[in-house]
């Protein structure tokens, strides 16, 4: 089920740098889970459930929270207080700060300092990144992206639908497994006279760690890579309270297997609801020229991938401003480098019209009515339509 969910399989074929760091804090758990199971409490597990949760930590921050939930299981697992081992699984995340350090000093080239330390290990909250505010969008983000970490939900399933009514048919299988899961789910329940959940200490602390993760996501705008980790956490849990059949997950799992496969992994490598990648080697054919994208995240990674460095020409378009910053200082730039006679070239009103949740929330083209966008550069055919760019005039 896990292995399944469409978030794990998003950021596997986009970003796998929020997988790796899953193995790590699973491997975490795993030494926990062996200790408790064996109510063998040696420091052998504490120091390699703490050196995995660690590592876990230095390939991202956000895994923090799955530390913070072991060392607090740590503490109760044999149900009395076990400050000695939570100070020995703490211990071991002393690593942690030695290799900020080393990176810092030999990579970065920077002095230890105060400044250069909180700048490194908080870098996406000092760039805007991570969010420090909350609102409605950060719930309404936060429950779709919930929902997409298992499923995959998105208006490019309608452009496929409306080009070939078959797209239908893999989706009406994927119902039906989900239907037979939840009726061996009620035959379950109904025959083993079930009357509560069964909370273990495995299940209590995993359950604080998923609900931590949730939190902070939501926190920052409904954060989709902060989720990320939420299905193998569920599947502990699910596993440890022992109330639900093997079969009903099973037939959960392949529900999600049939059903982002089919309109999540393969759209996604062989059909084109965009030109992004057009849209990039456009970026990289103007390096003098500024470029505000509709999809940063990914032109700035297609930038790094295809020339090793961050390019210095791109600026998120005005839906990114809404979310991590004033909208006005988009603007400000704009203006700025018009006076200065500088050619500026955007997408974010010729993207094909797929709906999505950026497209349910904002609407760049009220940001543009001030500037003059009629002068099309580059038109590109897509699956959904024509994606088109355009350069900024006063």
């Amino acid at each position: 089920m896990a292995a399944f969910s469409f978030g794990f399989w998003r950021f596997a074929t986009e970003n796998e740098n929020y997988i790796f760091p899953i193995l790590f804090s699973l491997l975490g758990s795993y030494y926990f889970i062996k200790s408790y199971a064996q109510k063998k409490y040696d420091l052998k597990y504490i120091l390699a459930s703490g050196l995995f949760a660690t590592i876990a930590c230095l390939y991202h921050q956000i895994h923090i929270f799955w530390f913070i939930g072991l060392f607090f299981g740590w503490i109760w697992i044999d149900k009395t207080s076990g400050l000695k081992r939570g100070i020995l699984f703490a211990g071991t995340f002393i690593i942690a700060p030695v290799i900020y350090f080393l990176v810092i000093l030999f990579y970065l080239h920077q002095n230890l300092s105060w400044f250069s330390v909180t700048r490194f290990v908080f870098h996406d909250y000092y760039i805007g990144a991570a969010g420090n505010t909350f609102g409605f969008n950060n719930v309404l983000l936060g429950a779709i992206n919930f929902i997409r970490t298992f499923f995959q939900v998105h208006g490019q399933m309608l452009v496929m639908i409306s080009r070939h009514k078959i797209w239908l048919l893999p989706g009406v299988i994927a119902i039906g497994f989900m239907i037979r899961a939840i009726i061996d789910l009620t035959t379950f329940k109904k025959l083993s006279n079930l009357k509560g959940p069964k909370m273990n200490i495995i299940v209590k602390i995993h359950l604080l760690i998923l609900l931590l993760q949730l939190a902070f996501a939501v926190y920052n705008i409904g954060n989709a890579e902060f989720m990320i980790m939420i299905p193998a956490l569920l599947a502990i849990i699910l596993v440890g309270m022992k109330r639900i059949p093997m079969s009903s997950l099973a037939f959960i799992a392949v529900a999600m297997l049939i059903w982002n496969f089919t309109y999540g992994i393969y759209p996604n490598n062989s059909l084109h609801f965009n030109a992004d990648a057009q849209v990039t080697a456009f970026v990289i054919e103007h390096p003098k020229d500024k470029f505000i994208a509709s999809e940063p995240a990914i032109i700035l990674n297609q930038y790094y991938y295809q020339e090793g460095h961050w390019p210095e020409n791109v600026w998120p378009g005005p839906d990114y401003y809404k979310l991590h910053g004033p909208v006005s200082e988009l603007k400000t730039k704009i203006d700025s480098a018009l006076k200065s006679g500088g050619n500026i070239y955007t997408d974010c009103t010729g993207r094909p019209e797929v709906m999505s949740r950026g497209s349910m929330l904002f609407s760049s083209k009220d940001f543009f009515k001030p500037y003059n966008l009629k002068n099309t550069v580059a038109t590109f055919e897509t699956d959904a339509g024509k994606h088109v760019i355009v350069k900024i005039y006063p």
